[in-house]
This record gives C-alpha cells, structure tokens and sequence, in this order.
C-alpha cells in the first residue's frame, strides 16, 4: 500500500469515527429530552392529580377562576419545580398531548383536567403517616425512594423553615391505602436487622431507640410538641 492509500485509508476511518460519534451524541440528546419530557408530564399530572389538588389551595382557585378550567400554560412555568425542568412553554405542551390526567387547549397554550375535582376522600389522615428525624438535606425523592418499599407514596409534605428553606426534620407521608400506612408505622418502628443504621440512612435510631414515628390521626402528636415546647420554656 502507497503512502497516499494509507493516507485516505486513515482519512476514512476518521470519517467514519466522527460519524459515529455524531450518531451517539444524537442518541445522547434524544435520550435526555425523552428524560426530561416524562420528568415533565408526571410533575404536571402532580399537580392536577386528586391528591394535590385537594390540598393545593392556589392552584385551585386558578382552576375555578376560569371558567372552563383552563389555565395558562405560563402559570405552570413561574413554578419552581417547572424552572428546573424548563421555562418553555411548547415543551410543557410537548410532554402532556397523552397525558390521561390533563389535556390542551386548541391553541396547545392552556391546561386543564380532563374530569372535575370530586369530594376530598375522608381516609387521608388514616393513610398518612408522621415521621422524624429525618436526614438534615431529605427532599422529595429520598423519601419516595425510601418509604416505596412499604407501599405507593401518593403525597410528601417536608415543612421548611421560612427563613433559610431547610427542611425541620420531619415529614408526613400520605400512601394510597391504609394498610400501606401501617406497614411503614411497623417497619419503622420495628426496622429489619440487616436495616442500615449510618446517619443519614433508613431507618434511623437514637441510642437504640425507634423512629417516633405516629398517624397523623391522632391528635397526641400535635399535644406532645405542645408539651415539649412547654418543658423547653
């Protein structure tokens, strides 16, 4: 082979290298905007979904301002969670044509549920659970991934302090059934051997002691932080 052969023979395979990168950058890019349009479409089914709705006061009343249910889809973007997502409104449009919880507009720029808000189920506080101790940077997700294992977590509320945003230390989780609620009440205060004890990690323990962990049904939880507050003063 002449030195030119070897020449064009090496620019070839090179043309060939770069065209395969192309394609796996490609694949890359579809990949995260695929990632990114389902992390979308189960934000927005979120926060039109029964259980937030009923609990989500300022999104209701911006449903029952209009007079066909519709709101803006711009509304959706000044929400933080949607920030983090994406500020475009057509992606937003983009992720939830099949959504089975909401549906578009004709212009594909306002939102709605697809069925009208019913009653607010009268079984919510038996099926939530109040838990502390938790991780000083918990969110969301850890507490999904967390307590998945006891059931479907349908809500989280982490309180948060106003002045620096941190989360106190507790929670409640709300789970689709009763039954789920008392699987986690027992896991929690019964944890498995072989349940890791670092800090940070689930379930955790004080000098050998459960996670106080309580329904929300009972009214003793809101009595006893009275009673702790008290001994403090």
């Amino acid at each position: 082979m002449t030195g030119m052969e070897t020449e064009a023979a090496r620019d070839k395979a090179m043309e060939e290298e770069s065209t395969e990168q192309k394609k796996e950058r490609e694949k890359k890019k579809r990949s995260r905007v695929k990632q990114v349009l389902a992390d979308i479409a189960k934000q927005v089914d979120f926060w039109f979904g029964d259980v937030n709705l009923h609990k989500d006061r300022f999104l209701r009343e911006q449903i029952e301002k209009s007079r066909d249910g519709y709101v803006d889809i711009s509304l959706l973007v000044s929400f933080n969670k949607m920030k983090k997502l994406t500020t475009d409104g057509k992606l937003i449009a983009r992720a939830v044509k099949s959504s089975s919880v909401v549906e578009l507009d004709l212009e594909g720029t306002r939102i709605r549920r697809r069925r009208p808000l019913g009653e607010r189920p009268k079984d919510v506080d038996s099926r939530t659970v109040y838990v502390e101790l938790l991780p000083k940077n918990v969110n969301h997700s850890w507490i999904e991934r967390v307590f998945g294992k006891c059931g479907n977590v349908v809500y989280v509320s982490i309180p948060r302090y106003k002045s620096t945003g941190d989360p106190k230390g507790f929670a409640f989780v709300e789970f689709e059934t009763k039954e789920q609620a008392e699987k986690a009440i027992e896991f929690l205060n019964n944890p498995p051997e072989e349940a890791p004890r670092k800090p940070g990690m689930f379930p955790k323990t004080v000098k050998n002691k459960p996670v106080p962990t309580l329904n929300t049904s009972n009214s003793s939880v809101v009595e006893e932080k009275k009673k702790k507050k008290k001994k403090k003063k």
